[in-house]
């Protein structure tokens, strides 16, 4: 039986293709990339999709890794189920953890969000596989909230669970977390917009390495 953990112990990038600014054929292209590329993780993102559209992109996607790199889907159990998805990432008013593990059973991934430390010892408490930890930096994805900076990180890191930083992050300040120590992070918008994608994903990776 795998362990549920197992596939995150070398994963350091996470691409989350976001099909609130993608389309499916670009969201799609996006994943063939970042897998060819050598992104670890690809994470679909899909809150303002119907389940029928949800399915259609993470069944694709599920297809594209097979294999090939771990698969993750935001928010939603059930799509997670209908995709044969690795696992499911939750965030704040999203389905309670407990639920999703009698859902989706012993051996999914199952990632929690958190932006403190307090967050985070809750999550691990409550049986998280490995955290999101953010927004780290400004992002319009998460134009609401603000930004957690690096320092928080530090703490984070001594809870002995792995953990993705998270918002804001590409080529440009990658450099800010590695030179701290923290080598595993989760990108939207430094792939999904970025006009060379192949060649973003292999710096991050470098970067991380």
């Amino acid at each position: 039986m795998r362990s549920r953990e197992k596939p995150l112990e070398g994963s350091r990038l996470c691409v989350i293709i976001d099909r609130d600014i993608l389309t499916l054929n670009r969201a799609l292209k996006t994943a063939r990339i970042a897998v060819k590329a050598g992104a670890d993780i690809i994470q679909l993102r899909c809150k303002g999709l119907n389940t029928e559209e949800a399915i259609k992109t993470a069944v694709a996607i599920r297809l594209i890794t097979r294999q090939r790199a771990t698969f993750i889907v935001n928010d939603k159990p059930e799509i997670t189920i209908a995709s044969e998805a690795d696992g499911l990432h939750i965030g704040k008013g999203d389905v309670d953890i407990k639920l999703a593990r009698r859902l989706l059973g012993r051996k999914k991934i199952i990632g929690i969000s958190a932006s403190g430390l307090k967050e985070a010892i809750a999550a691990k408490k409550a049986g998280a596989s490995y955290l999101g930890v953010g927004p780290v930096f400004k992002t319009p994805i998460k134009c609401g909230k603000r930004p957690v900076g690096v320092k928080p990180l530090v703490d984070i890191g001594k809870l002995n669970i792995p953990f993705f930083a998270i918002g804001g992050i590409d080529v440009g300040n990658i450099q800010k977390l590695t030179s701290k120590g923290f080598k595993r992070v989760a990108v939207i918008r430094a792939v999904s917009v970025a006009s060379r994608p192949f060649l973003a994903v292999r710096r991050l990776k470098e970067a991380l390495a």
